[in-house]
């Protein structure tokens, strides 16, 4: 004989706790899992919306991310100079010398401080990044210690403002403009003038790496080829996209372990 659902119904009136502790854990069970999916499909959204097509990354041999590539200045005088780089209106060759490092600054939302991607770069590298507008101010001039944050770094970090400084390396700098790169991960980052960033870090010589550009889609393997064919070089040369969508595979781990803890949390609850 079926037990009449008025009796279940009963049931979890009496049993309040029971009940109530059943739902919490059931939502906390999705509540987890659809954190880390959130956070896993955003940083594949962001990452896999940055590259330009023609742009090539271009890094030291073995590196696996900027941070870790130890790119030479000479060697860049060299390689500027390889058939297939895009020229700019004023005929300089199409390629962005850049250092890149991480900074932490303290936030009043998290006193342990939060880390943000720093990149030096020359106008010429900004000028390259056509994905990218500036929303407020000015860009930085060389020279100075001043700074342009991201979108995001600006709506996230409170004392991220124009007119502002924020101190690293070796002082402070002054935010002059805020850029806002859409979906793309440069939005997460803030820009500053080359050599001021590499003299406050005693990299004058030794950088991160270098973007080009090449004159067509057609010739972009081409350059990629001849740059890494190179032995005058030895670097690293792929797509701006190929090297965004290879570090979305730094959230597979992440994605594993949050499905892993959401199972044994859905398992608990059964039992719950």
């Amino acid at each position: 004989m079926a037990i009449p659902l008025a009796y279940n119904l009963r049931n979890l009136a009496v049993r309040k706790t029971t009940t109530v502790m059943t739902a919490l854990g059931i939502a906390l069970t999705v509540a987890v899992l659809l954190a880390i999916m959130a956070l896993v499909e955003g940083l594949q959204t962001s990452l896999g919306a940055t590259g330009n097509p023609l742009h090539v990354l271009v890094m030291r041999k073995g590196s696996t991310s900027e941070l870790t590539s130890n790119f030479n200045r000479s060697t860049f005088q060299d390689l500027i100079f390889t058939p297939g780089i895009a020229r700019s209106k004023n005929g300089a060759p199409m390629a962005s010398l850049e250092m890149v490092t991480v900074i932490s600054l303290e936030s009043p939302d998290n006193p342990d401080e939060i880390n943000i991607t720093l990149r030096g770069l020359t106008p010429i590298g900004i000028e390259m990044r056509d994905e990218i507008r500036l929303s407020t101010g000015r860009w930085f001039q060389p020279g100075r210690r001043e700074v342009v944050v991201g979108r995001s770094v600006a709506n996230r970090y409170s004392a991220a403002q124009i007119g502002n400084h924020i101190h690293f390396g070796r002082g402070d700098w002054e935010i002059v403009g805020v850029f806002d790169a859409g979906r793309s991960a440069a939005n997460s980052e803030i820009f500053a003038d080359l050599n001021q960033v590499a003299s406050d870090y005693n990299r004058s010589e030794v950088l991160s790496s270098a973007l080009v550009r090449a004159v067509d889609p057609v010739a972009v393997q081409a350059l990629v080829n001849d740059l890494q064919s190179d032995r005058r070089f030895n670097v690293m040369a792929q797509t701006e996209r190929s090297y965004y969508e290879q570090q979305t595979q730094s959230a597979t781990p992440i994605e594993f372990m949050g499905m892993f803890v959401a199972v044994i949390m859905a398992i608990g609850s059964s039992f719950a």
